[in-house]
Parts: structure tokens; sequence; C-alpha cells
């Protein structure tokens, strides 16, 4: 392997440094296996390190696959450290994933606030007020209008949590087909 290999590699093996070492090891190897198996082939190194692209992007990939196979349970820890790792890959990430995360968990955390509010204020709380301008809402029906309003709101919570969740599964693939042969594993 030429000066130049090797100086990819150790590129590469900087920008990994965030992952564990046993599987930032791991990733050199295998680049570093797919390039001699490629020059074994007859390829050009210049050709195959052209097809792997700049090491940053690669590094990020691998990153982005140390993200999706080690935060599985989909706790709020794990989604954060997902959300922050995909905020610093580009420019839409960056509105998108804070945008859906404050709708999903604030609409979702104003869901469970109103039905509070509304069987409080069922059980005779006057200072809890609830209505629409021009009009108040029945001490006797705030239940009612609280599990209205809050399953409203808590559908768009959901919906914001799913397509937050799709989003940066859709992230992770893109990252995981530049690895070399594009593979999506599992």
């Amino acid at each position: 392997m030429s000066t130049y290999g090797r100086s990819y590699l150790e590129k590469l093996n900087k920008y990994l440094e965030k992952l564990p070492d046993e599987e930032r090891m791991d990733a050199v190897m295998e680049i570093e296996s797919h390039i001699a198996e490629g020059i074994a082939n007859g390829q050009p190194e210049a050709a195959i390190l052209s097809r792997l692209g700049d090491p940053r992007k690669l590094a990020k990939a691998y990153r982005s696959q140390h993200f999706v196979e080690g935060h599985r349970s989909g706790s709020f820890r794990d989604i954060l450290a997902m959300a922050l790792f995909y905020c610093t890959t580009g420019l839409l990430s960056i509105m998108v994933i804070p945008v859906l995360a404050v709708i999903a968990y604030g609409f979702g955390f104003c869901t469970l606030l109103i039905l509070i509010a509304g069987a409080i204020r069922t059980f005779g709380a006057t200072w809890i007020n609830m209505g629409v301008p021009g009009m108040e809402v029945p001490t006797e029906y705030s239940m009612v209008v609280a599990a209205i309003i809050g399953a409203i709101i808590g559908g768009i919570a959901y919906f914001s949590w799913v397509g937050l969740k799709k989003y940066m599964a859709f992230l992770s693939t893109q990252y995981r087909r530049s690895l070399p042969g594009g593979r999506v594993s599992a």
C-alpha cells in the first residue's frame, strides 16, 4: 500500500476516534482489507480510494452505524444522543431534528398537563380556567374537553415522534450506504 493509502487510513482512524477502540480498529482494518483486495484484483489504489470518498464522510457512516446499532432502546437519552449526532451531519438536520423533537416532547408533556388539569378541574378546582374566548367550559365537562384537546395535541406529539424516528432511520440508511459495498446491516 502506498503512502497515500496509509495516509487515508490514518485520517480515517483519526475521524473515528469517538468510537470504542475495538470498533474503530475493526473499521480501519475493514477498509484496509477492502483496499488490499481491490489492489489484488488489479484495481488502481487511487480509484479505490476515490470510490471510498472522503475519509471524514466514511467515518460518519461508521459512526452512524454505531449509533443505530448501539442505541436501539428508544430511551430519551439514546434518542437525544442520536439527534445530536445527526444534527452535526447537515444543514437540513440542524433544522428538522430539533423542530420534530421539540414538538414531540413538548406536545407530549402538554398533553399530560391538559389531562391532569381537566381531572383536577372536574373535582372542583376553580382556579383552573378552561374555555374559548367568550365561552367557559362547564366544570362537569372539563374532563371530556381535556380528553378531546389532549387527544389532538397528543396525536401531534405522536406523529412528530414517529417522523423524528423515521427521519433518523433514513439518515442512518444513507450513511450506511456509503460504507464499502453499500451494505445496510441490521
